[in-house]
């Protein structure tokens, strides 16, 4: 097997960083992995992000990665975003993970999808400060298995 040479090597690493380098439209992501033997409905999912933009506009996003093995097409979520002054606001999205015909959406290969959901669009924040985002799984099912991972994207407009 043939190795590349230092030069080529130090081209592609540096070609790499430059490409994989931050989006400046992306405030805040975060994923948190899920057990392995499922997500518990008492179990919340919490993210905290410090947001100090008063002024503009953004989209907020919904992580989802799940096993070909769950058993749904959709997945159900209840979201609490708890304000800095401690102002609570109670969501619930549906993250379609299937098609109709059964055709898992999303990216991947092997057993894995990965999905991004917009969920919501033009979002101000009035209060610069940490909010506080808890998700819970609302599948009506005390143990819901396949979901691999949950998180939460902020992109300023």
């Amino acid at each position: 097997m043939l190795w590349p040479d230092k030069k080529t090597l130090i081209i592609a690493f540096f070609s790499v960083l430059l490409m994989s380098s931050c989006d400046q439209s992306v405030v805040f992501e975060k994923n948190q992995p899920i057990p392995s033997e499922g997500w518990h409905y008492r179990d919340i999912v919490s993210f905290e992000a410090e947001v100090n933009d008063t002024t503009s506009l953004h989209n907020l996003y919904i992580n989802v990665r799940n096993t070909t093995d769950y058993g749904y097409s959709n997945f159900y979520l209840f979201l609490n975003i708890e304000f800095p002054d401690g102002t609570t606001l109670r969501d619930t999205i549906e993250c379609i993970l299937a098609q109709r015909n059964g055709q898992w959406s999303g990216k991947g290969f092997g057993k894995i999808r990965s999905n991004s959901f917009l969920f919501r669009t033009n979002v101000w924040f009035p209060q610069p400060g940490n909010y506080v985002f808890r998700m819970e799984q609302a599948m009506r099912t005390e143990l819901l298995e396949g979901i691999a991972d949950i998180g939460l994207r902020i992109e300023r407009k």
